[in-house]
């Protein structure tokens, strides 16, 4: 997948190097469109996805994703009517666990947000926008060597590694203020114009959990053909749903940054991008830590097994702070629409590790303005959790009403599909 991706890159690079050297048509409606609308349209956190839209005004957003990598929405739909019209039995279950692809394991990953944003420029060179927003966070996996247990069983292997295992889930709510200057053009008439931007927003964690094998402590367990040995300890890191108005009150804010560079030449239809946001970590106060330990060693799993599991019981290892890293966006993109109505992006999201982890993701989009002001957005999503995906929508992006519609579907096209996203923007401008 990783070569499909760069080779995709590589053309596409091409194709918009060949643009670049072309002259957009005088007059026509790809020279007409502002700087903040011929950016790319993401389903990821852009902090400057509104700031940059050339009007004073408000604008309301949502959006969210959610992926996994075993079960598609065919699937979905197959258990939920076996649910409805009988019961789910065992044999069931074993069919989604043959599910699991091997060498990945089990993974599910989702992120929301929703706010409001106020804002708009202070002359032809400088913009500034607030925002008040909510956001959540989670990601799950069982690794590959637990997986692998559950599906293929030990009679091809007999050691099983559950390092990575886990899962966590954060939601904050923040408060930022982001700036945007505009230079340009440089040289000539028809030089670069560049955008910089910054800001920061001010993080308070509400609700967080987090469950892993304890730090330090054996992951393996081996199992024999009538024999399992397996001495694990597990943590769990606990800020209640019930608890999110408590925490976030007591809760000290912590301070998260955000960079933008664009470079953009009007009238040769190109431009580059690169965004840096997400730069920074929360701090959680009162969190309870609870701890556990697994400990089985027996010719005699039938009996043996359950009593251990029984004996599984969490106890309390005292209230601590916490420190969690946000999912940082890398991104960097190029695009251009030398062209009277198509413009074509490139966007390559860089892969982070982390509390949240993200693989490379490679987003390929085209915006149609037979309209100026009606673009209608079709792309493909490479790389990522599911390799591959498609997204549309559809914008007005009138004087003084700005709406956005889109939606994504992931691992596949819809039924087939393991994940999906919305984006929702509605916006009144004075």
């Amino acid at each position: 997948m990783t070569r499909r991706v760069l080779m995709a890159a590589a053309v596409l690079s091409l194709w918009t190097m060949d643009a670049a050297a072309q002259l957009v048509p005088e007059g026509s409606q790809a020279a007409r469109v502002d700087m903040g609308y011929r950016r790319m349209s993401s389903f990821r956190i852009d902090p400057f996805r509104h700031v940059m839209i050339p009007h004073w005004g408000f604008v309301f957003s949502f959006g969210a994703t959610g992926e996994n990598s075993v079960l598609n929405f065919a699937d979905m739909g197959a258990l939920r009517f076996i649910d409805e019209n009988d019961e789910i039995l065992p044999g069931d279950i074993i069919d989604v666990i043959g599910l699991i692809p091997a060498g990945k394991g089990v993974r599910v990953v989702g992120q929301a947000e929703g706010g409001f944003y106020l804002g708009g420029p202070f002359g032809p060179h400088f913009s500034l926008g607030f925002s008040a927003q909510a956001r959540g966070y989670g990601s799950g996996l069982i690794s590959d060597g637990m997986a692998s247990l559950l599906r293929d069983g030990n009679l091809t292997q007999d050691s099983f590694n559950l390092a990575g295992s886990g899962g966590i889930g954060l939601a904050t709510a923040e408060l930022g203020a982001h700036a945007v200057l505009r230079f340009g053009p440089l040289g000539t008439e028809d030089g670069m114009h560049l955008a910089l931007g910054f800001g920061g927003r001010m993080v308070r964690p509400g609700a967080y959990y987090q469950a892993r094998p304890q730090v330090g402590s054996s992951t393996v367990v081996r199992a024999g053909i009538d024999s399992i040995v397996a001495d694990l300890a597990f943590e769990t890191f606990e800020i209640p749903i019930d608890d999110f108005l408590d925490s976030f009150n007591s809760a000290p804010s912590s301070l998260v940054g955000d960079f933008l560079i664009r470079m953009e030449w009007p009238t040769s239809g190109f431009t580059l991008e690169a965004m840096f946001a997400n730069l920074g970590s929360v701090k959680i106060p009162n969190v309870e830590r609870d701890t556990a330990s697994f400990v089985v060693a027996t010719n005699d799993p039938r009996d043996d097994l359950p009593a251990a599991f029984d004996s599984l019981n969490f106890a309390s290892a005292g209230p601590m702070e916490v420190a969690v890293r946000l999912p940082q966006i890398i991104r960097f993109s190029v695009g251009a629409w030398a062209n009277r109505i198509l413009q074509v992006d490139m966007a390559a999201t860089m892969p982070v590790s982390g509390d949240f982890e993200t693989p490379l993701t490679m987003d390929l989009g085209t915006t149609w303005r037979f309209v100026r002001h009606l673009p209608l957005r079709v792309g493909l999503i490479l790389g990522g959790h599911q390799g591959l995906g498609y997204s549309g929508g559809f914008a007005l992006e009138a004087r003084n009403v700005f709406f956005q519609v889109a939606g994504q579907s992931l691992g596949g096209l819809f039924r087939n599909a393991k994940g999906a996203g919305a984006r929702f923007d509605f916006g009144i401008f004075f």
